[in-house]
C-alpha cells in the first residue's frame, strides 16, 4: 500500500531572524511545534526534517523526527522548497521500498497548527483523485485592488498596483485566500514531474484544492516581531 511521509524545510541560515529554527519560543525551540504536529498525524507513516545545518539535525532527533541531510545547493537562501521535498522524497524512497504516493510539507516556521489539520489535507487529496495537491490558505483582508506601488523613489510618489475600477468596498470584490504553507500535500508523481520548473506553484500541479483556516494557523517566524504574535497565539492554542 502506498503511503504519505511528512517533510519539514529547515535551513540553517536565515538573514532576517539568524537561527530562527532553534530559537526558544513559548518554552520550546521553534521547530519542536511542527514536529510534534507532524508526529501527532496518523496519516503520515514517517516525519522527516530536512535540512544542512547540523544543529537542527541534533535537535529534530531529539524530538523524534528522522533527518536528511541535503547538499549544501539545496539549502541556499534562494534554494526552492520543492527541491528539498523531492530530495528527503528520493531519500526516504531509498530506505523503503513501499512507494510514496503523497508528499506533505510543513514549513518549520509555522509554530501554531490547528489539530487534525494535516491529517484533513492528506484525506482530502486521497478522497480527490482529480487534485494534484491540496494546501492550507487563508481569506486575504489586504486588497491588491487597493495597494500602492513607488512610482518615483527620489519623490516617494505612488500610483495604483492594479485597477480597483469601482469597487469601493470589500463586499464588491471576490474572496482572495493566500496559501501559507503550513500545510501542503502534493501527490509524489506531480512533484517529481515539476523538477526544474520555477514558476509559482509549479510544483503542486495544475488542480489544487485549498482547506481554509483562521490566519491564526498560518503565522510564520521570520522577523522579530513574529515571535510576539507566535507567542500569543501559542499562549491561547489547546495544550496537546
Amino acid at each position: 500500500m502506498a503511503r504519505a511521509i511528512g517533510v519539514i524545510p529547515a535551513r540553517g541560515g536565515s538573514e532576517r531572524l539568524p537561527g530562527k529554527n532553534t530559537r526558544v519560543i513559548a518554552g520550546k525551540p521553534l521547530l519542536a511545534y511542527t514536529i510534534a504536529a507532524a508526529k501527532r498525524a496518523s496519516s503520515l507513516s514517517e516525519v522527516i526534517v530536512s535540512t544542512e545545518d547540523d544543529g537542527i539535525a541534533r535537535l529534530a532527533r531529539e524530538h523524534g523526527s528522522r533527518v536528511v541531510m541535503r547538499p549544501a545547493e539545496l539549502a541556499r537562501s534562494d534554494s526552492p522548497i520543492d527541491d528539498a521535498m523531492r530530495h528527503a522524497c528520493d531519500e526516504a524512497q531509498r530506505h523503503d521500498e513501499t512507494p510514496i504516493d503523497i508528499v506533505v510539507c510543513m514549513q518549520a516556521n509555522v509554530p501554531v497548527r490547528k489539530d487534525g489539520e494535516i491529517d484533513e489535507v492528506v484525506s482530502r487529496l486521497r478522497a480527490a483523485p482529480w487534485a494534484t495537491a491540496v494546501a492550507t490558505g487563508y481569506c486575504v483582508q489586504q486588497r491588491p485592488e487597493w495597494m500602492k506601488r513607488i512610482k518615483d523613489r527620489v519623490t516617494m510618489e505612488i500610483e495604483p498596483f492594479m485597477d480597483a475600477g469601482t469597487a469601493y468596498r470589500t463586499q464588491d470584490l471576490p474572496d482572495l485566500y493566500l496559501l501559507d504553507g503550513a500545510v501542503v500535500a502534493v501527490r509524489a508523481e506531480v512533484l517529481r514531474r515539476a523538477a526544474g520548473d520555477r514558476r509559482v506553484h509549479a510544483y503542486m500541479g495544475e488542480r489544487i484544492l485549498v482547506v481554509t483556516h483562521d490566519p491564526r494557523y498560518a503565522v510564520e517566524v521570520d522577523e522579530e516581531p513574529d515571535v510576539d504574535l507566535a507567542e500569543f497565539f501559542l499562549a491561547r492554542a489547546p495544550r496537546s
